[in-house]
């Protein structure tokens, strides 16, 4: 008798195994790519008519009703998505800091809604 011996990667399953391979690798990246595209925070003076949002790179930030100030505190950017994010502002109170969550989104580079009001950016 004679023994037949077939190799288990023939060269068609290995092209084919490589084919594969390469085009999850092309899916992983893309999935990467999209992740770095995240909306930055939303650094600058932000006002519509009775209300403005003051983001500074600092991290330091101030809401203002009828151009006074009514919180100011620490600003940080969370869940950044490819439209915006949760801009969460801790501010000092007696006996645990306060925290305000808005949820951001941005409609263009000079526009945005904070919690679906619409505001303009009008300085850096």
């Amino acid at each position: 008798m004679k023994s037949t011996r077939r190799s288990f990667f023939s060269s068609r399953k290995m092209s084919t195994l490589c084919l594969a391979f390469a085009s999850t690798m092309l899916g992983v990246m893309s999935i990467q790519t999209a992740r770095a595209q995240a909306a930055p925070p939303p650094i600058g003076t932000w006002a519509n008519k009775t209300e403005g949002l003051v983001v500074q790179q600092s991290g330091t930030c101030g809401f203002l009703v009828n151009g006074r100030v009514a919180y100011s505190g620490t600003c940080h950017w969370e869940v950044p998505t490819a439209r915006g994010g949760i801009l969460d502002m801790q501010y000092p109170m007696p006996l645990q800091p306060g925290h305000i969550r808005w949820s951001v989104v941005y409609i263009n580079q000079t526009t945005i809604t904070l919690d679906g009001d619409a505001f303009t950016k009008t300085g850096n």
